[in-house]
């Protein structure tokens, strides 16, 4: 029967060991893991002594059911001080552990010498052993340890009581129940079970209670949660203020932080929240309302008080996976909230002077190509009219001169256009030869006027036809060029253009642009690639030009995951050369090609295509630009009819079916686009009309601008007669 008694307390602190491991859980203290692995070793001690035959195996027996006395009461103190959220240095935790060997080390000793057990001898009741023994004075010392044991877990409790008035009293209650029945069942179990006529040792049975009472305590009384779920790190820990509640929206406790956020949680109560009328306390009951609700909150709430701004986040608690309550998470955001504020301003008053920057951009583009047209159109209707030589001579140098000056203004647009970031890279098919013609014939005429040398070196294996950008090719090309002629004051300039490397679809070119001019001195190489600077200031003050060329050139490689390679020997000449990829379109080589040598001499002009009875239609706003437009189509032969506003020009279409209507865009009253869409609204354009955007808006985007507004086209200011006669072919034929 004794028997039966120990093996059912054996098999049942086993099972209650498996209830533990299976329900398990992360934020349970894990101290009390040993103490239930413990139970079913002391117990089966127990066990085996009932059934020793000899005084050595009793002893064996004995010693194990100390591991109960040494340990399984430590564990058990160690895991209400966890529960409690008392923070014990780790030395204090090793001293606990050091004295728990000690004593178990002194328990070892029972069968030698007489400090530990006086005298110890086995003797037999029915089939049940029992080991008759006399205590000594280290058994006294191991009762010492045991009660002060005892006495730190219950004063543990009651600091816990005193110190956390929100936690669940019950729960405290409850620690301090099992607290007893585990010191109980060491210090009385022999004289209980005496007491009632039992010779066994009932402390089996106490265990077995003992881990009964915490596994229900566990599970339905949340044990491990007497500061309402939230651990004392959690709350005492952090920048953010942590503020909880029950089920009911019940206040229960916060940290430190949010007092100082919010100092009237200092005295908070139960009830506050739900009988306050504190704009901070009903935002965030609110807050609470709105989360219990919906369960789902993807932002976070702001709560604004006169001086402070706060971010209210809320979420739940969980005793495993049951809701146990909320806890909201309390920010100071007023400094974030500022500084983006500010942030915010920043940008849309840097966004503002983007738009000015535009607009400036384009009106005085506008403005200031506008009148250059008038000068260069009817200047060059002077080259093809007049007969006397010094009239010639007079407007070939206002034409050079008219040439340079748009020159320039082309250059700072570029300049903006790159520096905003708005200058791409449009890739086309393009033959080689005509890209370096063209760009030779730019320059040809400057070297001329300063009998400097053009000499070119053309690799005759590059392919015939690229697929690249060759406007922008070309304009690096054309401002290294024209750098080096500026910089040149006799002798020579030289371009190379050859092959690096071959690859299946594309090519690696590199190219050259040399001169015998000043050259750079080592101390003003940085100088080189600055913004309207301009090298040897004082030597080159008379050098003409806006200092951007450097600029423009390093930015468009760039954008061509290319770069710009300088060596120079003051006053004996410099090299600027680069390389650039290009994919190949016609691989066949360009071989020996005959140059057309671009400058013509003075007063020659081409003969223009014809296209006599067609009819086109200009309209603009400046009579002197009308003027131009007319005489430049009329040598085409077109006798072209001119409208000096919007509302003139509906009036003309509803008259006369035009071919090409060129249509200014920044007019008055009407501008070009309204008068586009009344054009088409009308239906006053015939079925193959081309209207084209005539104007001096030349920054960057213009004519992707026009063309999504409706136009079919895209023609800048000043007119070039070249331009204007391929538009005309593309049109007309």
């Amino acid at each position: 029967m004794i028997r039966i008694y120990y093996d059912t307390f054996v098999i049942l602190s086993a099972v209650m060991l498996l209830i533990f491991v299976l329900r398990w859980r992360k934020n349970a203290s894990f101290e009390y893991m040993f103490t239930f692995a413990l139970v079913p070793v002391v117990n089966l001690s127990y066990a085996w002594l009932s059934t020793a035959k000899s005084l050595e195996e009793a002893i064996l027996s004995q010693k194990l059911t100390y591991i109960g006395g040494c340990f399984l009461h430590l564990f058990l103190v160690m895991g209400i001080i966890s529960i409690c959220n008392i923070k014990l240095k780790p030395w204090i935790k090793t001293l606990m552990l050091f004295a728990a060997f000690v004593m178990y080390g002194c328990a070892l000793t029972m069968d030698k010498g007489d400090l530990f057990y006086k005298s110890v001898s086995f003797v037999t009741n029915g089939d049940t052993g029992v080991l008759v023994k006399e205590y000594g004075p280290l058994h006294t010392v191991f009762y010492a340890y045991m009660i002060v044991l005892m006495i730190a877990s219950v004063a543990v409790l009651i600091y816990a009581m005193m110190k956390k008035p929100n936690a669940s009293i019950r729960n405290l209650y409850a620690l301090i129940v099992l607290d007893i029945v585990s010191v109980t069942a060491f210090f009385g179990g022999r004289a209980i079970s005496k007491s009632i006529g039992l010779d066994i040792e009932i402390m089996p049975a106490f265990y077995v209670i003992a881990e009964i009472v915490f596994l229900v305590l566990f599970h339905r009384i949340r044990l491990y949660d007497v500061s309402s779920g939230i651990s004392e790190s959690l709350l005492e820990d952090g920048d953010d203020g942590i503020i909880c509640f029950d089920l009911d929206k019940r206040f229960l406790v916060c940290n430190k932080t949010a007092k100082k956020l919010m100092p009237s949680l200092k005295v908070a109560k139960a009830d506050m929240f739900l009988d306050s009328k504190k704009p901070e306390y009903e935002v965030i009951l609110k807050t609470l309302n709105i989360f219990s609700n919906s369960e789902i909150i993807s932002e976070p709430f702001t709560m604004e008080t006169p001086d402070r701004i706060y971010e209210v986040l809320p979420d739940y608690m969980y005793d495993g996976n049951r809701k146990c309550g909320y806890y909201l998470l309390l920010a100071d955001v007023t400094k974030d909230r500022q500084y983006n504020k500010k942030m915010k301003e920043a940008a849309e008053a840097a966004i503002a002077a983007e738009k000015a920057k535009g607009s400036f951009l384009a009106q005085m583009s506008h403005e200031i190509r506008t009148p250059i047209n008038a000068v260069l159109g009817m200047n060059e209707m002077i080259l093809r009219e007049a007969k006397e030589p010094d009239i010639l001579d007079y407007a070939e140098t206002i034409q050079a001169s008219g040439k340079t000056l748009l020159l320039l203004i082309n250059s700072i647009l570029d300049f903006s256009k790159i520096e905003s970031g708005k200058m791409d890279i449009v890739p086309v098919k393009y033959r080689t030869v005509d890209m370096i013609e063209h760009c030779l014939n730019s320059i040809l005429p400057r070297a001329s006027s300063k009998s400097i040398i053009v000499y070119k070196e053309i690799d005759k294996g590059l392919p015939s036809g690229l697929f690249g950008d060759d406007m922008r090719v070309s304009q690096v090309i054309v401002n290294l060029l024209t750098n080096a002629i500026k910089y040149t004051e006799k002798g020579s300039v030289t371009l190379k253009i050859r092959e690096l490397t071959r690859f299946d679809d594309g090519i690696q070119i590199r190219v050259e642009v040399s001169d015998t001019g000043i050259g750079i001195k080592p101390e003003d190489m940085s100088k080189l690639f600055e913004s309207f600077g301009r090298i040897d200031e004082q030597r080159n003050r008379n050098v003409e030009g806006t200092g951007l060329g450097m600029s423009i050139v390093t930015a468009l490689l760039e954008k061509m995951n290319s770069r710009l390679e300088v060596e120079s020997e003051y006053e004996k000449g410099s090299t600027f050369s680069f390389n650039l990829y290009q994919e190949i379109c016609d691989a066949k080589p360009i071989g020996d090609y005959e140059f057309k040598d671009g400058d013509r001499k003075k007063s020659v002009r081409q003969e223009v295509s014809k296209f006599p009875g067609k009819k086109v239609l200009v309209v603009d706003d400046n009579g002197m630009n009308l003027k131009v437009a007319a005489r430049f189509l009329k040598l085409s032969d077109i006798n072209a009819d001119t409208a000096l506003s919007g509302t003139d020009a509906l009036e003309m279409c509803k008259k006369t079916k035009y071919d090409i209507i060129l249509l200014d865009h920044m007019m008055p009253k009407m501008d070009g686009v309204e008068t586009l869409l009344k054009i088409k609204e009308e239906g006053l354009a015939g079925e193959n009309t081309k209207i084209i955007a005539l104007t001096a808006n030349a920054i960057i985007g213009a004519r992707e601008t026009y063309i999504k507004a409706g136009f079919d086209d895209y023609l800048s200011k000043p007119i070039d007669l070249k331009n204007l006669e391929e538009m005309l072919n593309k049109y007309f034929t």
